[in-house]
């Protein structure tokens, strides 16, 4: 587990990877490790092997993977068939199921107000993921406030557009920022 984590160290930028046919793109990039937020039942086997063919980590968004059980069947077939690296969810059942199954689980959240937030924080507290995603990315604030109060690496992800927009939340003390945009897999935070 420490070692999927120091992956996030080695490279700030996640590739967040929306459509099926970038996989290879992202694979190939300079990022370390990817979240397939597409696919489905019959992709995401490839998606995996091309990650891994590459030496990267894959951890499939199982709210948005077509054909998966969002249930505890679901996270046993993908860590016992697939086998990516983890899963990232909005659900604390399956954050629970996926670290018994021994998958590195990122809890997604949506920050999208006060009451959200503090919602957020008992869940994590409790549920205990091994990171956490929250979005929008661009809340320096918020990610810092955050920090504080997690001992779990915290990502950020949604509406970051440019690499000043990912350092601000890396300074923050956001770990990685997942992006989307292709054109940003490239990004190297490390380089001030």
């Amino acid at each position: 587990m420490a070692e999927r984590i120091s992956l996030f160290q080695k490279n700030s930028v996640i590739a967040a990877v929306r459509d099926i046919k970038l996989i290879e793109k992202a694979a190939s990039s300079p990022v370390q490790s990817i979240f397939l937020m597409t696919g489905d039942i019959f992709t995401i086997d490839q998606c995996v092997v091309t990650a891994k063919a590459y030496k990267k980590s894959i951890y499939l968004h199982v709210d948005l993977i077509r054909g998966v059980a969002n249930d505890k069947e679901g996270i046993k077939y993908l860590a016992q068939k697939v086998k990516p690296d983890g899963i990232v969810s909005t659900k604390n059942q399956l954050i629970q199921t996926a670290k018994k199954e021994g998958l590195f689980a990122v809890q997604h959240l949506f920050l999208l107000d006060t009451l959200a937030y503090e919602t957020g924080i008992r869940n994590i507290l409790d549920v205990k993921p091994d990171a956490v995603e929250i979005m929008p990315g661009l809340m320096p604030r918020v990610i810092r406030e955050m920090s504080r109060v997690l001992k779990c690496p915290i990502i950020a992800a949604g509406l970051i557009k440019s690499r000043e927009e990912a350092l601000q939340a890396v300074n923050a003390g956001a770990r990685a920022v997942a992006i989307g945009d292709a054109e940003h897999w490239t990004l190297n935070l490390a380089e001030q």
